[in-house]
């Protein structure tokens, strides 16, 4: 079964391009979606470009929120962050839930 887990980030640092490429290779291995989200914009992190666009945008001191759909979902976060742990500092971590795959919604 899918689940579904989040958390709050506080960018410390722009993104360079070698970590956006990291972040990108993560989320193609990974057997589910990762969506990163600020400032009412999404962007599903394994489409390189969207993903590349959408980084450079995100400045300093703003908060970005990583959601995390699949399975095995707390690893793939986990991963994510240790990857990002220069780049910025976690908020809140929410709690995952179990999700039945015909509610689920596309951003």
């Amino acid at each position: 079964m899918k689940e579904i887990i989040s958390t709050n980030v506080l960018v410390q640092n722009r993104f360079t391009m070698k970590k956006m490429l990291e972040i990108y290779q993560e989320s193609k291995q990974f057997e589910g979606t990762t969506y990163l989200y600020s400032k009412h914009k999404a962007v599903d992190a394994s489409n390189l470009s969207k993903l590349v666009s959408f980084l450079l945008t995100v400045k300093p001191q703003t908060t970005l929120k990583i959601i995390v759909e699949g399975k095995e979902v707390q690893k793939h976060l986990e991963d994510i962050k240790e990857m990002c742990s220069n780049h910025v500092s976690v908020l809140r971590m929410s709690e995952k839930r179990l999700i039945n795959s015909a509610e689920t919604f596309q951003l």
